[in-house]
């Protein structure tokens, strides 16, 4: 045998050698199986303030479910003003507002503030299905009322 053949034998066999000791692990993506999740319940949030004029905000909130649940809503959406250093609740503007059997729930609302003033929101979402549930409180990031 010539120098090419032999290095061409010892090449193939140590690639063989290396798929017998290192198995690849093969994946079959299929429709059913669902992707690993942060929560059981809760795939995403948005909760966001876009200052208009004249001390309107536009207050936007979201939540989407993992799936369509039982129950979601909000527990609790209330604004916050920034006085003194210190954030402070103004007003609450919903309690207790739900949706049943569905996979996302929005609920978008004004609140005429004062111009200058620093406002925030403050929202405890809640999902519900089959016995079990979750709550999670998220809060915007700050805007100024124009």
């Amino acid at each position: 045998m010539n120098k090419n053949c032999k290095k061409t034998i010892i090449m193939l066999l140590s690639v063989i050698l290396c798929f017998t000791c290192f198995p690849m692990d093969i994946y079959a993506a299929t429709d059913d199986i669902l992707s690993p999740q942060a929560s059981k319940y809760i795939r995403s949030t948005s909760v966001n303030i876009f200052p208009e004029s004249d001390g309107k905000l536009l207050l936007e909130n979201k939540i989407g479910a993992t799936r369509i649940v039982d129950k979601l809503g909000i527990i609790t959406l209330e604004i916050q003003a920034k006085k003194n250093g210190y954030w402070q609740s103004v007003d609450v503007l919903v309690t207790d507002d739900y949706l049943y059997d569905t996979g996302t729930y929005i609920y978008d609302t004004y609140y005429y503030g004062t111009t200058g003033t620093q406002y925030r929101i403050y929202v405890e979402f809640y999902v519900e299905n089959d016995g079990g549930y979750e709550i999670k409180a998220v809060t915007s990031t700050p805007k100024t009322a124009e």
